[in-house]
């Protein structure tokens, strides 16, 4: 049904072969079809590449799992001096063509660069992650009807004439979320096919089919194994759903606050960080800290800043402080746990001064985590690390906690701030609501579970790039953020029957499969964020000032 029908949708579990597919159809199409003019889009360049690759991997015979047809669309193929397979790979656009002048080319996702070009089929791949202003400007490539014809031969009749091949927009991705313009297009083409029209197809493929896939009516090789989609179910649930049963995230309404759209949108390439690299780079880091329950959560987040938009913050690291070495993955013990925290400032202060930069410690002081009694109590003292070196101990001295300790700690460090979850809460979730929608806060992109992601150069571009192999440290680290990305897309703004208040919290429904530890980090790293914006903004020069946080 895909072959030529205009209008196309695949919703299909990770895992179930949708490059792969992708990479046939396209090829085919550009060798059985003449003058086919094929465009593969997405969200970033480098899927586009990845599903172009894919093919040049069919003509090439370089996957493993294929024991037939090796050589039908390398023949096509033309081929050149310079470019020898016939596949380019110029970073602007990807390009192969085959001696019925039909071409395949990749478009990178920004809209502006893409306009005012005719296709005769256009594959949107991870389209579910792919903006309305892409998608529909992308898909005016395919609006000119192919069999439209004139002449000035007046015994010319294009009735007469022989039918082409249909113009295709082809949208395909595992689930997104009900907010997407992929999910608006899944339900709209799959009522049109269902209603008759032939002019749409829709189909969805969950996980069910990849791990129990029959060849010929004959019982296959599972593509997909089981135990990988129960791990997923583990790890991160809503994301399992999402990507393995093709569950679209639901949207939550008003009471909904931060929409998955606002972390699509501030997505980058980027890899967890767990050190300072440069020696001059700027981190905060936030604690929810807890023995039971909750997870005892670091986050980390570098403070850039730029000439436009002034100081912004990107999420490089999220650690859940489990005894790895306990079978029952229970916490580890609170002077562990301190322990791990003073290494890790350590750690994203480089070989610099006591702590340099290192901008705000940031603690939960909730009677739950104990954050006061168990940890900034023991955090006073001066402390020697693993090589003899004596450091600071830690202060929030605006603290009426430690209003009578300041002149007993005279060296202790006061960039710690201890910070109340039940004062501050809702003051907290509403400036990370703002700061996601000035897109002041950035992540890394989805981690997808392959072992490793694409990397833009270092200039930020899309030019050169290229797949890096993930250690497991990394793999951890993007897992975390991508479950605190979750708990932020699932936080609710309630409000009592009287309407008089409001609390930002789980649904009821959510409550028992999820926790907001994460979450809670994030909030406290944006908090910091909007008062240095707002310190910023007011002309605080806080180089010659600390940055003060005036409650406890």
């Amino acid at each position: 049904m895909s072959w030529n029908t205009p209008y196309v949708l695949w919703c299909e579990s990770r895992n179930a072969g949708k490059s792969f597919e992708a990479a046939v159809l396209m090829g085919l199409k550009s060798i059985l079809y003449e003058d086919q003019d094929i465009y593969i889009v997405s969200n970033v360049g480098s899927q586009a590449q990845e599903c172009f690759t894919k093919i040049e991997d069919i003509a090439l015979d370089r996957i493993n799992s294929i024991k037939s047809l090796k050589d039908i669309f390398r023949n096509e193929i033309v081929q050149s001096p310079s470019c020898k397979t016939g596949f380019s790979h110029n970073p602007v656009s990807f390009h192969v063509s085959t001696y019925n002048n039909s071409e395949i080319f990749t478009l990178n996702g920004n809209p502006d660069n893409n306009r005012s070009k005719r296709a005769t089929c256009v594959f949107f791949d991870e389209a579910g992650y792919s903006g309305e202003e892409l998608l529909e400007a992308m898909a005016a490539f395919a609006t000119q009807d192919s069999d439209f014809a004139t002449s000035v031969q007046k015994d010319f009749d294009v009735k007469a004439s022989r039918r082409n091949v249909p113009t295709q927009l082809i949208y395909a991705s595992s689930a997104s979320s009900v907010d997407t313009t992929f999910f608006r297009k899944y339900k709209d083409f799959a009522m049109k096919m269902m209603m008759g029209n032939r002019n749409y197809f829709c189909c969805d493929i969950p996980c069910n089919i990849p791990i129990n896939p029959m060849m010929d009516g004959i019982e296959h090789p599972p593509l997909l194994q089981k135990s990988k989609v129960e791990t997923a179910m583990t790890s991160n649930r809503d994301k399992a759903l999402r990507e393995y049963y093709n569950k679209f995230d639901s949207d939550g309404g008003e009471t909904q606050i931060y929409k998955r759209a606002m972390i699509t949108r501030n997505s980058t390439f980027s890899l967890p960080k767990f050190s300072n690299e440069t020696g001059k780079e700027k981190f905060a880091i936030a604690f929810d800290p807890a023995r039971a329950g909750d997870g005892s959560i670091v986050s980390v987040m570098q403070i850039l800043k730029d000439d436009n938009i002034g100081y912004y913050g990107k999420i490089i690291n999220c650690t859940n402080m489990i005894d790895l070495a306990s079978k029952r993955k229970i916490k580890m013990k609170t002077p562990d746990q301190i322990k791990f925290l003073k290494q890790t400032i350590l750690d994203y202060n480089g070989n610099n001064p006591d702590y340099e930069n290192i901008e705000a410690f940031l603690i939960d002081a909730g009677a739950g985590g104990a954050g006061v009694s168990a940890y900034a109590d023991n955090l006073l003292d001066d402390w020697f690390d693993d090589k003899g070196i004596k450091h600071k101990g830690f202060i929030d001295k605006v603290s009426d906690i430690y209003e009578t300790e300041i002149y007993n700690y005279p060296n202790a460090w006061d960039k710690l701030a201890l910070i109340s979850p039940n004062k501050y809460r809702n003051k907290m979730c509403e400036e990370l609501q703002e700061l996601l929608q000035l897109d002041l806060i950035k992540f890394p992109y989805e981690y997808s579970g392959k072992g490793f992601v694409t990397l833009a150069s270092d200039d930020g571009s899309e030019r050169n790039l290229k797949n890096y192999n993930l250690s497991f440290e990394e793999e951890l680290a993007l897992i975390n953020i991508d479950i605190m990305k979750t708990e932020t897309i699932n936080i609710h703004r309630i409000s009592n029957a009287e309407k008089t208040s409001v609390r930002y919290i789980l649904p009821k429904d959510k409550e028992r499969i999820m926790y907001d530890d994460k979450f809670y980090t994030l909030l406290l790293l944006a908090h910091y964020l909007y008062e240095k914006r707002r310190g910023d903004i007011i002309n605080i020069d806080d180089s010659d000032h600390d940055f003060v946080f005036s409650y406890s």
